[in-house]
C-alpha cells in the first residue's frame, strides 16, 4: 500500500513538473531574449564605446612608458655593473701591487 501511495504522488509530482518545466523554459528564453537586447544596447552605446577606446589609449601609453622605464633600468643597471666590475679590478690590481712590494 505505502509503495502505492509513494508511485502515484510520484506522477502526480511529474504531471506538474511538465507543465512547470515548460513555464520555466518560456521565462528562461525570454529572459534570454532580453538579456541579449540589453548587451546589444551596451555594446553599441556610444559612451561606453569611448570608454572602451579610453581604456584601449590608457594601456597602450602605460605599456610605453613600462618600457621606456625597463630600458632605461637596464642601462643604469649595465653601468652600475660596469662601475662595480672596473672597482674589483682596480682592488685585484692593488692587492696584487702590494703582495710584490
Amino acid at each position: 500500500m505505502r509503495v502505492l501511495a509513494i508511485a502515484l504522488a510520484c506522477l502526480a509530482v511529474t504531471a506538474c513538473s511538465k507543465s512547470t518545466t515548460a513555464d520555466l523554459s518560456h521565462d528562461v528564453k525570454d529572459a534570454g531574449h532580453e538579456l541579449k537586447a540589453e548587451a546589444d544596447k551596451i555594446k553599441t552605446d556610444p559612451d561606453i564605446r569611448k570608454a572602451d577606446a579610453d581604456a584601449k589609449k590608457v594601456g597602450h601609453d602605460l605599456s610605453v612608458s613600462v618600457k621606456e622605464a625597463a630600458a632605461d633600468a637596464k642601462i643604469e643597471a649595465d653601468k652600475a655593473g660596469d662601475k662595480a666590475k672596473h672597482t674589483a679590478d682596480d682592488v685585484k690590481q692593488d692587492v696584487h701591487d702590494d703582495s710584490h712590494s
